[in-house]
């Protein structure tokens, strides 16, 4: 079953052994409106079964953040109920701004596409723009590669701070865990951080800023997807905008070279002070 005909069947039929094989054989849960289909939850060996909503314990969940650092960097992690809270944050003038990046693994279908995770527009949500997904819709594992190019110097990028919007109706598609990887000019990608922010209970949406980092002649950087929601949903989430920032690397002189300029220097100074002294 095709992923244009699945969500048409969930969206608009009511719960039934149809609707169950469907998503059974499929082997991820595409977001449902809670209006119609009530709620759903996953049961033990990924079997997903529709629940009415008053069967359900919905109980407020504490947001939970992990990041860790492989270098300098601090974080700020927000999250919201409201899907769009976080919209008129994306920029559109970062350094992988209209940047198409290498992928791998992602979810490809209704409209989701991780080309436009750097289109600096958020996107509108599901329902509002004609059943559509505007964002990166993630598998466990997915990659995007974004080239950088060497920059005005030659020398690549110092990396200042990254930001990541996630945001979905429902399902906790707006959690969102990731890693984040950078390649120097003439490298290889080494670890820079690990983001796992739980901030929604059901729908909404989170924002998480990295800030202070210090990764220096960067040519590349790599966004690689985790599993967020214990695995429910296949682990996936909406990622609607990565925006990253960063200047040219600036050479700096040798300490030999520096120490040579000052004798340089001093001895054309000199020079000129003892000409004055003569006339």
């Amino acid at each position: 079953m095709g992923l244009k005909k699945q969500f048409s069947k969930s969206v608009n039929a009511e719960p039934s052994s149809e609707i169950y094989q469907g998503h059974k054989s499929v082997g991820r849960c595409i977001p449902i409106r809670l209006g119609q289909l009530q709620h759903y939850q996953v049961m033990k060996k990924s079997i997903y079964t529709i629940l009415p909503l008053t069967a359900l314990a919905l109980s407020a969940v504490p947001a939970s953040a992990t990041v860790v650092f492989t270098g300098a960097g601090s974080a700020t992690e927000v999250s919201s109920s409201i899907e769009l809270a976080y919209a008129a944050d994306v920029s559109n003038s970062d350094l992988i701004e209209g940047v198409v990046p290498a992928i791998t693994g992602w979810n490809i279908g209704n409209g989701a596409h991780p080309d436009q995770l750097t289109d600096g527009v958020h996107g509108g949500s599901f329902f509002d723009v004609g059943n559509m997904v505007e964002g990166g819709w993630t598998t466990v594992g997915a990659t995007a590669e974004y080239s950088l190019g060497t920059g005005a110097n030659g020398l690549g990028y110092d990396i200042t701070s990254i930001q990541s919007i996630a945001a979905w109706v429902n399902v906790g598609f707006g959690d969102q865990a990731w890693t984040v990887d950078v390649r120097p000019v003439g490298g290889s990608f080494s670890l820079l951080a690990t983001v796992d922010y739980d901030g929604t209970t059901d729908g909404g949406a989170t924002k998480v800023n990295l800030t202070g980092l210090d990764p220096s002649g960067i040519d590349a950087i790599r966004f690689t997807a985790n599993n967020v929601n214990s695995g429910a949903n296949g682990g996936a989430f909406l990622w609607r905008e990565i925006d990253v920032f960063g200047t040219d690397t600036v050479a700096i002189p040798e300490p030999s070279s520096a120490v040579l300029l000052g004798l340089g220097g001093v001895a054309l100074f000199g020079r000129r002070r003892r000409k004055s002294l003569r006339r």
